[in-house]
This record gives structure tokens, C-alpha cells and sequence, in this order.
């Protein structure tokens, strides 16, 4: 087993329920019609940005496990898919670091900022370089699982759905289409076409 291989189920299930949870209740609390700059104050909000921040670090860790295990099978579209995956999982970890430790304070010294009312360019063009980024790569990784045929389709097919609903900066509801994918796929049985039947031992010399 290689390095990382044992890891790829626990992870990807924990940063699937993670995003689950982080964007049900970002879903959640769009629908109450208050002020972002009231909603980030609220401990509901701390939780649902605790539970994004978490399910993005540990999807790092899910992207490596997931890559290693089939980097054959996925091969170099697979790869270039996986590095803009990752790229697109930093960059949202921080975006969901500042939404944690950070929005609250600006909540009550910047309402504005948070409300869209007042939005510097490089602020705005930062939460679109973010989604841009995240939500290309998950949907090349999710076009490359399903193109090598590693999971079954569901999970795919979900995954690249997510990628695209990320590409709207702002919201979580890409976390929670994405979440679903990730579930499923930990539960997927894994295919290994391109490498021939495997062996149950070793034949006799």
C-alpha cells in the first residue's frame, strides 16, 4: 500500500460530511433574509465556517490519497486536473479561514464590505480568482474520474456538478453539491481496468 492509498476513504467521507453539514447550514441561513454583516456574528455562522475550513483541509489531504491511488489510471489530464484541484482547495481555505476569524470583526467595523455596498476590486477579484480556480479544477477532476472510470458514475458526475455551482464566489451551495460527491465516492467500490485483473497471489515459480 502506498503512503497515502489507506487514507483516501476516511478522508474524503470526513471532508464530504463536512462540507454537508458547512453548507447545509450556509444554506440555511441565506433563507432567514438577514445582513451578511448580522449573519457573521452568529454562532451558527462560526459553525458553518468551522465546518467548511475542515472539510477543505481534509479534501488536501483527499485529493493527494485519491491522486496516488490512481494517478495511472487518471493519467496526465488526471494530474493537471489534480494540481488545479488543489490550487482551488488552498485558496478556498483561506477564504474560509478569513470567513471564520475574520468576518465577524469586519461584520461590525465594515457592514458594508460584507453587505456589497462598499467592495474593493481587489477584494471582489479575489473571491472570483477563488471560485474560479476551485470550481474549473473539481470539475476537470470530476471530467478525469469519470473519463477513467476509477469510481462509479454518481460520484462523478456529482463532483463536476459541484465544481461548476462553485463558480459562484460567495456562497456554499458548490460545498454541499461537492460534499454529496465526496460521500458517495467513499462509499464507491474502486475499478482498475487499466491494470489488468489483479493477482490473489503469487504463482509458483
Amino acid at each position: 500500500m502506498k503512503r497515502f492509498e489507506g487514507l483516501a476513504k476516511p478522508s474524503t467521507l470526513a471532508a464530504g460530511a463536512a462540507f454537508l453539514i458547512g453548507g447545509i447550514l450556509d444554506q440555511a441561513m441565506r433563507l432567514t433574509g438577514e445582513p451578511v454583516s448580522e449573519l457573521v456574528q452568529t454562532p451558527l455562522y462560526a459553525l458553518r465556517s468551522l465546518a467548511l475550513l475542515g472539510g477543505a483541509l481534509l479534501l488536501i489531504l483527499s485529493l493527494v490519497a485519491i491522486y496516488e491511488r490512481h494517478a495511472k489510471q487518471i493519467g496526465p489530464f488526471g494530474f493537471s486536473a489534480a494540481i488545479m484541484a488543489g490550487t482551488g482547495t488552498i485558496l478556498i481555505s483561506g477564504q474560509f479561514w478569513a470567513e471564520a476569524f475574520l468576518y465577524p470583526t469586519l461584520g461590525r467595523v465594515a457592514p458594508d464590505l460584507l453587505d456589497g455596498a462598499e467592495r474593493p476590486g481587489s477584494y471582489a477579484f479575489g473571491l472570483l480568482l477563488t471560485a474560479a480556480v476551485f470550481g474549473v479544477g473539481w470539475m476537470l477532476l470530476g471530467a478525469a474520474i469519470l473519463r477513467a472510470r476509477v469510481y462509479r458514475v454518481l460520484p462523478a458526475v456529482f463532483i463536476l456538478a459541484g465544481g461548476a455551482v462553485s463558480l459562484l464566489p460567495g456562497q456554499a451551495l458548490g460545498q454541499l453539491v461537492l460534499g454529496v460527491g465526496l460521500v458517495l465516492l467513499s462509499f464507491s467500490p474502486t475499478y482498475r481496468k487499466h491494470e489488468g485483473p489483479k493477482r490473489q497471489g503469487s504463482q509458483p515459480h
